[in-house]
């Protein structure tokens, strides 16, 4: 009778650790390397470009702004001003149309070669 107990005591613990193991192996996939350097008190050391994207942003942002200033505060008459507004905003506007047009292309390209790779995989 003692071996029987001892029997199933041991079979509900290798149940118990088998559901454990199963447990912690489907947690295993969402665990990061950040997770794993926070355990022993590290962390990742932040890139050069992540350093200095804000940076650059800032510089760009504030030529932006110096340029108009510069040319709501240059001495021309307001037709002159308004012109050159004009045609700054109109090349702004074609640039614009062309990156948009670009970016298209390429979506359009990549929804293309998309579509013909899991069409040929799904006839294979």
């Amino acid at each position: 009778m003692n071996r029987n107990i001892s029997k199933a005591l041991w079979t509900l613990g290798s149940f118990i650790g088998a559901q454990q193991a199963a447990k912690f192996a489907r947690n295993v996939g969402s665990v990061e390397w950040n997770d794993i350097l926070g355990v022993v008190g590290l962390e990742r050391r932040p890139s050069a470009l992540s350093r200095a994207l804000p940076a650059l942003g800032l510089v760009a942002v504030s030529a932006a702004v110096g340029a108009g200033a510069a040319l709501l505060l240059a001495p021309s008459s307001g037709t002159e001003l308004r012109a050159r507004l004009s045609d700054g905003l109109d090349d702004v506007k074609n640039r614009l149309e062309d990156v948009k047009g670009r970016v298209n292309e390429k979506i359009n390209d990549k929804i293309g070669a998309y579509e013909q790779h899991h069409t040929s995989n799904s006839t294979s």
